[in-house]
C-alpha cells in the first residue's frame, strides 16, 4: 500500500485510522451530562450594546446597515464574576446569531481562546478561569455586517440590514469535562493508523491500542498494547502503529484536565489487510457519497445504511454540512446522528471539499487526510489494488498547478484508478445549466471538463467519482470514463432537467434518479464491480470493470445498468 502526497517533493507512505464513539450533543445523558447541570452559570447584567461610530455612543438596539455599506459595530456587555474559580473552565453563549456575520471577542481586553480562523460560533468554550477578574468583567465584540450586492443581485434590490436583536443576554457557564467531536478515523495503511477528536476544553487525551485478532498464521508472538498521549488543547490527532497483520483492534480514549473528571471512549475497528497476508486476491469493499448538508434525520438514514454495510473504509465527497464555518454545524449536524457518530468512529474516512465546506479550518482538525500532517486537501493514496486520488476542485480559490495530479496518476501501478472530486464534468441537474457558448454556468464543471478529463483519460482511470447535484446520475463519458454522481447522503433532492435540456447538459448521460444513495465498490482480484443503492438497500444501477493492463491499456468495463427504475 502506498501513500502520495499531494506536493511532487514528498515521498509516497501509508496511512491508518481508528476510533470510538464519544458523548456529543444529542446523545443520552451520562454522568458528566448529569454534573453539567450543577455547573455555575451567570448571566451577563444586562443585553448587548452596540456602537457603529467607534464606541462614542451605545444603543440598545443594533444600528441599520445602509445597502451598498459593509460595516464593523461594536458591541459591549458587562459580567459580574464572584468566584472564576467556581470552574477550571467557562464557556461563553453570546447569542448574536452569527449565521451571516463575522464575530470576534475579547474578554477584559483579550482575545479568547480557542476560536479558529474564518469559523463562527454560537458557543466559545475552553476559557480558562484565569482569564476571568472577581467582580466586573466586561466582554467585547466586533460583529462585520456586510450589505453589498452578492452574486447577480444589485444595489437597487437591497435594503437596510440590521444584526438581529439578541433574544437574551450573553452568558457564561462552568464546564464539565467530555468529548466535544468525534472520535473520527481517518487515512489507514499496512502499519498505523489515525484518530481525531475535539475535548470542549483543554485537555490531555490518552490513546490507548490494543490488538485483537490478526490475518491467518500471523499472530505475533505478544499481543500488543500501546499508548500515546496527546499534549494539552482542544484538538487531538493521533497516528499510532498497528501490526501489518492485524485485523481486529480496541481503542480507549481517555481525556483528563486539572479539577475535573476524567472522560472516555473506546470501540472496536476492523482494518483490511492486503497483498498476500490475509486478504484472498486483494479482495475490498468502500463506499463513496457526499452531500448531506443540514437534514440531520435523512444523514442518520444513509449512515445507518452505510455502517450495515460494514466497509473497509468511506470517501465523502463534500458538502458535510450547510456551512462549514458554522462550528456548530459539525456537532449539531454531521456528527449528530447516532449512527454518523458510530459510522465515523469505526470506519476509515477519506474527505473531499465541497463548496459548502467553504474551507473550513475547523476540518483540517477534525479529519485526518493521507498527507504529510494528515491535512492536504488534496491527497493520493494507494490502498491494495487501487489508487484513490481526493482534490479538493472548488474554483473560488483559484486552481492549483495539475501537475502533481498528472504525475501521481502516471506514477501509479495500480489495477484500478478512483478519482473525487465534488464537482462534476457534466450533469443533467440544476447545476449543470450552460451558458450561450455551451460551456457550463459553474466554474467548477469547466475545470472538471477542461483540466480534469484530459487527464483521467491520459493515464487510463477507472472512474471519476462526483457530488453536487443531489441524486444519483452515470455517465459513460468519451475515453471510457464513467462519471458517477453518487450525492444522496441527505442534502435536498433535485430534479433532472426536461429532457431536451437535460441533453443538451449531459449527453452522456445513462441513468438520473432523484433518491437518496450511495455508491458500493467491491474489487475481487482483476474485477471491481459497483452497485448504486438506497439506505432501504435496493440497487439501482451496476457496473464493473476488468483491471488496468500493465501496458497501459484502459480498463474494460461491463454495463450492467437497471435502467429506467422507479
Amino acid at each position: 500500500m502506498r501513500t502520495c502526497f499531494a506536493a511532487p517533493a514528498f515521498a509516497c507512505l501509508v496511512a491508518a485510522l481508528l476510533a470510538a464513539p464519544a458523548e456529543v450533543p444529542g446523545a443520552p445523558p451520562s454522568a458528566a451530562s448529569a454534573t453539567a447541570k450543577a455547573r455555575p452559570v451567570i448571566r451577563a447584567e444586562g443585553r448587548w450594546q452596540f456602537s457603529d461610530d467607534g464606541g462614542k455612543t451605545w444603543t440598545s438596539r443594533p444600528p441599520a446597515v445602509a445597502p451598498g455599506r459593509r460595516v464593523h459595530l461594536d458591541a459591549r456587555a458587562t459580567f459580574r464574576v464572584p468566584d472564576p474559580s467556581a470552574s477550571s473552565h467557562w464557556e461563553l453563549t453570546h447569542h448574536l446569531r452569527p449565521s451571516r456575520v463575522t464575530v470576534s471577542f475579547r474578554l477584559n481586553g483579550t482575545e479568547l481562546p480557542g476560536v479558529l480562523p474564518g469559523m463562527r460560533y454560537k458557543v466559545i468554550r475552553g476559557i480558562p478561569a484565569g482569564r476571568l477578574r472577581k467582580g466586573a468583567n466586561e466582554l467585547t465584540a466586533k460583529v462585520l455586517v456586510d450589505n453589498r450586492p452578492r452574486g447577480r443581485r444589485r444595489l437597487a434590490d437591497l435594503k437596510p440590514r440590521a444584526l438581529p436583536l439578541p433574544p437574551q443576554p450573553p452568558e457564561l457557564a462552568g464546564q464539565t469535562l467530555r468529548i466535544q467531536t468525534g472520535p473520527a478515523l481517518g487515512a489507514f495503511g499496512e502499519d498505523f493508523f489515525t484518530v481525531c477528536l475535539r475535548t470542549n476544553l483543554p485537555a490531555e487525551v490518552r490513546l490507548t491500542v490494543t490488538e485483537q485478532a490478526w490475518a491467518a498464521n500471523r499472530r505475533p508472538s505478544e499481543p500488543r498494547v500501546s499508548a500515546t498521549t496527546s499534549s494539552a488543547g482542544l484538538y487531538h490527532r493521533f497516528r499510532a502503529d498497528r501490526h501489518p497483520t492485524c485485523t481486529r483492534l480496541r481503542y480507549e480514549l481517555r481525556a483528563s484536565a486539572p479539577g475535573q473528571t476524567p472522560t472516555t471512549a473506546g470501540a472496536a475497528v476492523e482494518l483490511p489487510v492486503f497483498t498476500g497476508k490475509g486478504r484472498a486476491n486483494d479482495r475490498m469493499r468502500f463506499i463513496i457519497t457526499g452531500d448531506s448538508r443540514t437534514r440531520t434525520d435523512k444523514w442518520g438514514v444513509v449512515a445507518a445504511a452505510i455502517l450495515a454495510e460494514k466497509p473497509d473504509f468511506l470517501i465523502f465527497n463534500g458538502d458535510m454540512n450547510g456551512h462549514g464555518s458554522s462550528d456548530w454545524e459539525w456537532d449539531e449536524h454531521y456528527f449528530g446522528p447516532d449512527p454518523a457518530r458510530r459510522l465515523l468512529a469505526t470506519v476509515p474516512y477519506y474527505p473531499v471539499y465541497g463548496n459548502h465546506e467553504e474551507d473550513a479550518a475547523v476540518m483540517r482538525e477534525l479529519f485526518y487526510t493521507p498527507s504529510d500532517d494528515g491535512r492536504a486537501k488534496d491527497w493520493a493514496q494507494e490502498i491494495g489494488p487501487a489508487l484513490f486520488v481526493g482534490i479538493d476542485g472548488r474554483p473560488g480559490h483559484g486552481w492549483r498547478d495539475s501537475r502533481w495530479i498528472a504525475g501521481t496518476l502516471a506514477a501509479s501501478k495500480a489495477k484500478f484508478i478512483f478519482f473525487v472530486s465534488h464537482y462534476p464534468a457534466y450533469s443533467s441537474g440544476n447545476n449543470g445549466e450552460l451558458e450561450p457558448d455551451g460551456q457550463p454556468e459553474d466554474r467548477g464543471y469547466r475545470i472538471a471538463r477542461r483540466v480534469i478529463l484530459p487527464l483521467l483519460r491520459k493515464h487510463r482511470a477507472t472512474a471519476f467519482v462526483v457530488a453536487h447535484e443531489h441524486c444519483y446520475e452515470r455517465s459513460d463519458l468519451p475515453g471510457g470514463i464513467a462519471q458517477i454522481c453518487a450525492a444522496g447522503a441527505g442534502a435536498p433532492l433535485t430534479s433532472r432537467k426536461p429532457d431536451d435540456q437535460a441533453r443538451r447538459q449531459n449527453p452522456y448521460s445513462k441513468i438520473y434518479l432523484k433518491t437518496l444513495n450511495y455508491g458500493l465498490f467491491t474489487i475481487a482480484g482483476d474485477t471491481c464491480t459497483f452497485q448504486a443503492k438506497t439506505p432501504a438497500g435496493k440497487v439501482i444501477d451496476t457496473l464493473s470493470w476488468r483491471a488496468r493492463r500493465a501496458d497501459g491499456t484502459p480498463p474494460a468495463s461491463r454495463d450492467g445498468a437497471k435502467r429506467n427504475m422507479p
